[in-house]
């Protein structure tokens, strides 16, 4: 009983010491976790200290890549709290998170600024807290999966205006065309480009660069999107100014609907357009020099190479033709075509190119095929086959004996 005391004793002293050794309280949360792309979350940021904040808190920004963050009108606000049974005061900030795509997303851990008086003394005493990392998703609702550009609002409108173009439009004569979406329940920077660039030349097309403007009532983001054009008329024909149509996704209803502006057409009284040239000035210069000088290059070809080429080929054939390779081969054409007076007049022209006699083997295979071709008696077969192999021998033999006689003489060392 006496410890149970000592132990009730000590929690009601040591409470009032861990009090003081809290100096500020930061928390952070978020309105839900998941929501849909383009549709807000609210991430709220609360400050307490236990005195007052003669500086205000140094929120983070909160920056993501693909999470448009807003602050509404009024986004800080005073609070109060009991902790430890005390009354702290402090400042809340609600924010807007507006995820663009769909996905899974993770702010980092942030650093929240604070300047508050000491309770003891009342000197400003500097900290910095840090927030937990905060994760949410984004979502496209069943039925705006194929829209795309994924537009998803409360609202969603197009207007558009002229400016010119009553009557025929003459060369120089300029219209212009206005075009304005306005969207309500998400950001104006869901809105896509509006106006599609003209299909052809009949007029030259200076846009202006888009207006973009968000305001938000009692936590609600609406915007709008303005591009202007202007068209100057430059060739006759008709200038088609298309038409513009995009759907988007209701958030009220639940269904996609369809927003549209007509497209116009326009005469324009002006000369037709000239034809375009294949080449324009310096393509053609560059073209004519590459002609010139694939003239000129022909010409130093013909002139000094070809010849070159030419008389080289007359020389290797000149040496072909007077080579012992070329007669052997003659040779050995005739036998294959068992003639044997063209085998004789080869062997003449073949004999001086490969110095040396006839063989005897040779000799006797030429005698028995000429016994056999005149009728002759003959002492052998008579088989053109005999002729061919003795002439290959015969050949063999002479070049032998001519690359051996090429070689220098080994007396004179």
């Amino acid at each position: 009983m006496i410890r149970l005391l000592a132990i009730c004793l000590t929690l009601l002293i040591g409470a009032p010491c861990l009090a003081q050794t809290r100096s500020v309280v930061v928390k952070s949360e978020l309105s839900a976790e998941s929501t849909m792309v383009g549709q807000p979350l609210i991430l709220r940021v609360t400050v307490l200290v236990p005195t007052w904040m003669p500086e205000p808190p140094q929120f983070p920004s909160f920056e993501l890549p693909n999470v448009i963050v807003r602050l509404p009108s009024r986004a800080s606000s005073p609070v109060s709290e009991r902790i430890d049974g005390e009354t702290w005061s402090g400042v809340s900030r609600a924010y807007r998170l507006y995820p663009m795509i769909a996905g899974d997303f993770a702010l980092p851990p942030q650093t929240v600024g604070i300047v508050y008086a000491a309770p003891d003394t009342r000197e400003p005493v500097p900290v910095e807290e840090t927030l937990d990392p905060v994760t949410f998703s984004a979502v496209v609702p069943k039925g705006a999966e194929g829209l795309d550009p994924l537009i998803l609002a409360e609202a969603f409108s197009l207007a558009q205006s002229f400016e010119g173009g009553e009557e025929k439009l003459g060369q120089g004569d300029t219209v212009s065309r206005v075009v304005t979406a306005k969207i309500s329940g998400t950001s104006a920077l869901f809105i896509p480009p509006l106006i599609p660039p003209l299909a052809d030349n009949v007029a030259r097309a200076y846009p202006k660069d888009p207006m973009v403007t968000e305001s938000e009532d009692r936590g609600l983001l609406s915007g709008s999107r303005q591009e202007t054009v202007s068209y100057v008329a430059q060739y006759g024909g008709n200038l088609e100014l298309p038409e513009i149509s995009l759907d988007w996704f209701n958030t009220k209803t639940g269904k996609v609907e369809t927003a549209t502006l007509e497209g116009v057409s326009l005469e324009v009284n002006a000369p037709a357009q000239p034809r375009e040239l294949l080449l324009n000035h310096r393509q053609t210069i560059v073209l004519a020099g590459a002609v010139l000088l694939l003239g000129l290059a022909l010409t130093l070809l013909i002139r000094y190479v070809l010849p070159f080429v030419r008389q080289a080929r007359v020389a290797r054939r000149a040496a072909w033709l007077a080579s012992e390779a070329y007669a052997a081969k003659q040779v050995t054409a005739a036998i294959r075509r068992q003639e044997l007076p063209a085998v004789y007049q080869a062997l003449a022209v073949w004999s001086p190119r490969c110095p040396g006699q006839l063989g005897a083997e040779l000799q006797s295979a030429l005698a028995q095929v000429g016994a056999v071709t005149y009728g002759l008696p003959s002492e052998g077969g008579g088989r053109w086959s005999d002729v061919a192999q003795s002439f290959k021998v015969d050949r063999t033999r002479r070049l032998r004996r001519s690359t051996a006689s090429d070689l220098p003489s080994l007396n004179g060392l």
